[in-house]
């Protein structure tokens, strides 16, 4: 057990005995110390001063915790429904593990991708490619990438992707997402959990949904509901679930082709790769959507897939006797740079998911439109 899965069993308390307690109580004291410097960085942002505001509507999607919460698909959404509207939308990514993020870079431009995966980065470029009315900005200076969209690409709506600790620009709306199978982050703050701040500070947000609800019992989801109203009294919440549109083969991702459904499914036995924050909701939804799973592969989040690693999943694939390979698109912008994998003599197939209101679609939908129209 190595690197991220490994901190995850000290920080869950799987890793018991006087070594875990030991390296939990270490964590303890560092979290302390980081807490305590992310509330002085809200107290100086709390300041309007501080804070720069675009002449137009900012809108941001973030969450609290580390990891994969569903942030893609919501700003997808949340795009796609500014674009019905005829919105002029610029979204404003950090351009994690992007080549160079210092510097603010048009990705995209209303749909044309302008650069690779490796200087954006996995999610920007997602986003890029799958977001055709919209332009993709990546840089860590927030403030920079909004004046180019205002200035230079003429947008009248951004959306701040992951923003919610990105407090150096004002936002109209602070949409935070809450995966339900993984709501707070082991109560605590990094390091020693996987909260980004102190949960007090989901009263900052203005609206609140729920993830994944699907994941957990309806126990468990009324439980989660009761704790984020104590939590955030007055912020409205809505529920979604990760509803699977289909598969394509990685070639027809990578040439936005079509999306087929089930019944293009062979049933093939499949191995299963994913490098994402929660790669259980992956398997949840292969599963749940009728894929037969017959083996695993997992790597770190934002996995940068090289040739080896292709060379150990058609090792894995010709020990187990496995005819085919699915991933997720997030894995797919990765996976369709390395030559390699068009190499294979075996299909690699992409899961496309989306998200699906279970409750409050049309107040959350209205909410976002308001807000863009500077209601």
């Amino acid at each position: 057990m190595k690197g991220e899965r490994l901190f995850k069993h000290i920080i869950s308390g799987q890793l018991e005995g006087a070594v875990g307690d030991m390296l939990r109580t270490g964590l303890g004291k560092a979290s302390t110390v980081y807490e305590k410097v992310v509330e002085y960085r809200n107290t100086r942002y709390n300041d309007p001063k501080r804070v720069c505001t675009m002449p137009v509507p900012v809108i941001s999607v973030g969450n609290i915790t580390v990891g994969g919460t569903g942030k893609t698909p919501m700003v997808r959404y949340v795009c796609e429904q500014l674009a019905k509207e005829d919105h002029h939308v610029s979204v404003l990514s950090r351009g994690y593990k992007a080549d160079n993020n210092k510097k603010p870079i048009v990705v995209s431009r209303q749909g044309t991708v302008d650069v690779s995966s490796f200087i954006s980065g996995d999610e920007a470029w997602l986003l890029a490619k799958t977001l055709p009315h919209a332009n993709v900005i990546i840089g860590s200076k927030r403030v920079e990438s909004a004046k180019i969209a205002v200035n230079d690409l003429e947008s009248d709506v951004l959306v701040l992707d992951d923003g919610f600790q990105h407090r150096a620009l004002h936002r109209d709306a602070d949409i935070v997402l809450i995966d339900a199978s993984h709501p707070f982050g082991y109560e605590a703050v990094l390091p020693r959990g996987l909260l980004r701040e102190p949960l007090h500070n989901l009263d900052r947000a203005t609206y609140i949904v729920l993830t994944k609800t699907d994941l957990v019992d309806s126990d468990q989801l009324e439980g989660l509901r009761q704790r984020i109203h104590g939590l955030a009294p007055r912020v409205p919440v809505a529920e979604t679930i990760h509803r699977t549109l289909g598969f394509q083969t990685l070639e027809e991702w990578s040439q936005n082709g079509p999306i087929h459904s089930m019944e293009d499914y062979d049933k093939t036995p499949l191995l299963a790769i994913s490098g994402i924050g929660q790669p259980g909701s992956f398997l949840s939804n292969l599963k749940g959507y009728g894929f037969t799973v017959s083996d695993i592969m997992s790597f770190g989040d934002h996995h940068d897939y090289t040739e080896d690693d292709v060379v150990k999943i058609w090792q894995r694939c010709f020990k187990t006797g496995i005819k085919g390979i699915i991933t997720t698109e997030k894995d797919a912008v990765k996976l369709s740079q390395v030559r390699a994998i068009r190499d294979l003599e075996i299909p690699v197939y992409v899961l496309v998911i989306g998200i699906e209101f279970t409750e409050g679609e049309d107040e959350f939908t209205s909410y976002v439109l308001r807000v863009a129209k500077g209601l």
